[in-house]
């Protein structure tokens, strides 16, 4: 029986508007059953396909037991069946339905947990980020239908489709919670950080100091109702550790911008599509970016095309107050990558919840350290556009997987940097 469908983000709205952003920057892998059905289309007797492969081969070419194809790029990494005013070719004369599952599911992401797929979405859409079109609750029959293919896909690839192979992520490394425990917890840090009536790092900051009396509680033996009435009491007690005049909590420390903008980096980085950064002229011009951005000196490196051209001081300047539709797309970002835990496990490079945390809680920083060179979008645009940027690589760019961005993090967490500069970027 298909995994059923979780928590649809009511608050989320989507549709596609013919952007082509994910045709230009992504490469799009079908099955044999796809290229069959896309070959029998009969594109070789158009005239923009003659003497154009429809495929190349996704696998290295030393794995030559593997038949992995991809859909082929023309000049620029744009989609082969991309036409000219930005619109997909198969979609316009065969139908939706017959579009590779790849193309058909973007921008949603289909999160295994349990007995059910928890919903996520891509804020690297323009669309989703600036939460345009039908409501996401609307859609559900589809998404049920893409849901039970992707089972369909699963198995065909040889992956298993039993429920029970998914377990919850650990909490921590060597420490799990059950999966009603884990809910109240996503439950209670959604709370935090929907509570409107705190700027949104201190939201951030009581989050992560609920995640640290919990490592420190001994709470193994609670169970269900009685882990969440803990939570309930915990609540108070972290917002009353948490000071509400921010400014005491201090700017970063060297090690902490350094750290910081070397995250940013990251985030920031792309390797392949119209967009492609320094990446295109090798990898000496990325290590000459990656000692600017750990010198904080210098323009601001063009690690993608469309960076704002700014000096790296001007990115740590006052933002200002945010307005409150740029609250509102914070808040709606968080609580759909909190709820459908896009932040840790299979969906995370395989991080435990606390690592995945303070990642996602990260982010905010980048994004409005990014915002910052885009301040005459004025708001929500400018958190908008940061959003698109930061999140296309968040939970793909396998090196935020790694472990030496996993021991920065670590860094930045036990030497309270980690706070520091969640508000200092927020400044």
């Amino acid at each position: 029986m298909p995994r059923a469908i979780r928590s649809l983000p009511l608050i989320q709205h989507w549709d596609c508007h013919a952007c082509g952003h994910c045709c230009t920057d992504y490469q799009v892998p079908v099955t044999a059953e796809e290229r069959a059905r896309i070959m029998a289309q009969g594109w070789e007797s158009e005239p923009d396909f003659q003497g154009v492969p429809l495929f190349v081969r996704a696998s290295p070419w030393w794995q030559f037991w593997r038949r992995d194809y991809r859909l082929n790029q023309r000049a620029g990494d744009r989609c082969v069946f991309l036409n000219e005013k930005g619109l997909c070719r198969i979609h316009a004369q065969h139908g939706f339905e017959t579009k590779p599952l790849a193309c058909r599911l973007y921008p949603y992401i289909l999160v295994p947990a349990g007995k059910e797929y928890r919903l996520s979405m891509r804020f690297a859409c323009p669309s989703v980020a600036a939460n345009r079109g039908r409501p996401v609750a609307a859609q559900a029959d589809d998404l049920r239908a893409l849901g039970e293919e992707l089972e369909t896909w699963g198995r065909s690839a040889g992956q298993s489709a039993r429920e029970e192979d998914v377990p919850p992520p650990p909490l921590t490394r060597g420490r799990t919670l059950g999966w009603p425990e884990l809910q109240a917890l996503l439950d209670a840090w959604q709370a935090i950080i929907n509570d409107a009536s705190d700027p949104f790092p201190r939201r951030w900051l009581r989050a992560l100091r609920l995640l640290d009396f919990l490592k420190r509680a001994k709470t193994d033996d609670l169970k269900g109702t009685e882990f969440r009435k803990l939570l309930m009491l915990l609540l108070p007690t972290v917002s009353v550790d948490v000071p509400t005049d921010l400014e005491r909590v201090g700017p970063p420390s060297w090690v902490g911008r350094v750290l910081f903008r070397t995250t940013a980096a990251i985030y920031l980085r792309k390797d392949s599509g119209v967009r492609t950064g320094l990446a295109r002229r090798g990898r000496l011009a990325l290590m000459l970016a990656m000692v600017r951005m750990l010198r904080g000196r210098g323009r601001l490196p063009e690690l993608q095309r469309g960076l704002p051209d700014r000096g790296l001081d001007e990115l740590e300047e006052p933002l200002g107050p945010l307005t409150a539709e740029s609250n509102a797309v914070l808040a709606r970002y968080y609580s759909i990558k909190l709820e459908s835990l896009q932040f840790c496990g299979s969906a995370f490079f395989g991080l435990p919840v606390d690592e995945g945390l303070r990642a996602l809680a990260l982010t905010l920083a980048v994004i409005l350290w990014l915002a910052r060179g885009c301040r005459d979008l004025g708001q929500p645009e400018s958190v908008y556009k940061a959003m698109t940027v930061v999140d296309e690589n968040f939970g793909y760019n396998p090196l935020l997987g790694q472990f030496r961005q996993r021991w920065s993090m670590r860094i930045l967490a036990e030497r309270g940097e980690l706070e520091k500069v969640l508000v200092w970027m927020s400044r």
